[in-house]
């Protein structure tokens, strides 16, 4: 258990709840601070929610601008595309949902928090392209060395 992201959760939910303001995002992430093993729960629900969006499968026009609409239109966070080929997409998500509500200085975490991105990002390439996709959150604002979420997906060829 991270007893410190927790209790930053907790004082932003009181500080929140006084206030009037929702703190959906901020209860799943006293949950995350509860176990690591629900990274896989929040990958999965990512890539769940994927399935629910409208997308077009891609196959003969790029991805990388159908992510930016996304994003954009979910307000996911600035997508922003750092690599790109055939087998994988490197992008950064600037003021990524999940964490951007987070103060560093108090939370930094030694791995990555935002596995919902990762879940749902893997799902949108995947119902663009009809392949299964897997990907991974490289980097992570909470890791307090970047000011941005990094991941990639691995697109895999045949």
């Amino acid at each position: 258990m991270n007893r410190i992201l927790l209790e930053e959760m907790l004082q932003k939910m009181k500080k929140d709840l006084i206030q009037g303001k929702e703190i959906g995002n901020l209860k799943i992430g006293a949950l995350y601070a509860l176990g690591n093993q629900l990274d896989a729960i929040y990958y999965f629900m990512g890539h769940e929610l994927s399935g629910v969006l409208e997308v077009e499968e891609t196959i003969s026009s790029p991805i990388v601008p159908a992510l930016e609409q996304i994003s954009n239109q979910y307000n996911l966070g600035k997508f922003i595309l750092v690599e790109e080929d055939r087998e994988h997409i490197t992008f950064d998500l600037d003021r990524c949902n999940s964490c951007k509500d987070l103060t560093i200085s108090k939370v930094k975490m030694p791995q990555g928090f935002c596995s919902f991105e990762a879940g749902l990002y893997a799902g949108l390439v995947e119902k663009m392209t009809g392949k299964h996709c897997f990907a991974q959150e490289l980097e992570c604002r909470l890791q307090g060395t970047v000011d941005y979420c990094r991941f990639m997906i691995v697109i895999p060829q045949e």
